[in-house]
């Protein structure tokens, strides 16, 4: 029984997956194939910027700090359109929630799906050019992605509250917006953590999931961030979770 209720939970969550594609692209189909190019386009411009023109930190090797740089690309773009549309996914289908017996709880994994196919798709032309520097293997990709996994559950625990706040507060995505640019700011993707900046790295959430992202991705790389620096956070993330499900869903459904 609660294996079948699983698996219809599942169906249900990929049908509203489809339509919130439908919603915003006009089909499911144009809609990956957008995100593919934007972020297609994204990665040649840092292609052109950091490989082909040398731009590279320190005058170091180019094909070392290029894999550094695509990797952090590989993590980042996903993560910040997950966060960016997470926040609003509520408030896109407050009408359907309010008509439907499935309640919030649902709509808010519709990003978290979005998030994995993302960066399944954007991971095709970095991979590509990542086994052609010979700078990871198949172990190394499969790993990857089990840290994408985690990262996205990860994510999910501040998600749930934004996209809370943001039907109380009728919008917030700019903020969000700017908030994304500190978070990529302080994050080693464009510079190596190292000197100053290394010090101010342990200070943004996801540091930790990238450079464990990285070290299971590229061959070679260690990771440069600590456990115990990172559990703060995900204490604090965890709190905010329980936090957003515990004071805030009876206020959410009566904004809706």
């Amino acid at each position: 029984m609660l294996r079948s209720d699983f698996f219809l939970q599942i169906r249900i969550l990929l049908v509203l997956v489809r339509r919130d594609y439908a919603l915003q692209y006009a089909g499911s189909a144009l809609g990956l194939t957008w995100m593919f190019l934007q972020n297609l386009s994204l990665i040649l411009v840092y292609t052109i910027v950091f490989y082909f023109l040398g731009i590279r930190s320190g005058g170091g090797d180019a094909r070392e700090y290029f894999a550094h740089v695509l990797s952090g690309l590989l993590f980042w773009i996903p993560l910040q359109e997950f966060l960016i549309r997470g926040t609003g996914i509520l408030t896109d289908n407050r009408q359907l929630i309010k008509r439907s017996p499935l309640g919030p709880e649902i709509f808010l994994w519709i990003p978290f799906v979005q998030f994995l196919l993302h960066w399944a798709i954007t991971s095709v032309p970095i991979l590509i050019f990542l086994f052609w520097l010979g700078k990871v293997n198949i172990l190394g990709v499969l790993l990857s992605f089990v840290c994408m996994v985690l990262t996205g559950l990860y994510l999910v625990c501040v998600q749930n509250y934004l996209a809370r706040i943001n039907i109380i507060l009728r919008d917030i995505s700019p903020l969000v917006r700017l908030l994304t640019q500190f978070l990529f700011w302080g994050l080693p993707i464009v510079y190596e953590s190292k000197g100053a900046l290394g010090k101010w790295n342990v200070f943004n959430p996801f540091f930790f999931p990238l450079e464990t992202f990285r070290s299971a991705l590229l061959i070679g790389y260690e990771s440069r961030a600590g456990f115990v620096e990172f559990l703060p956070f995900l204490f604090l993330f965890t709190g905010i979770l329980l936090l957003s499900r515990s004071k805030l869903n009876q206020i959410v459904l009566d904004h809706l």
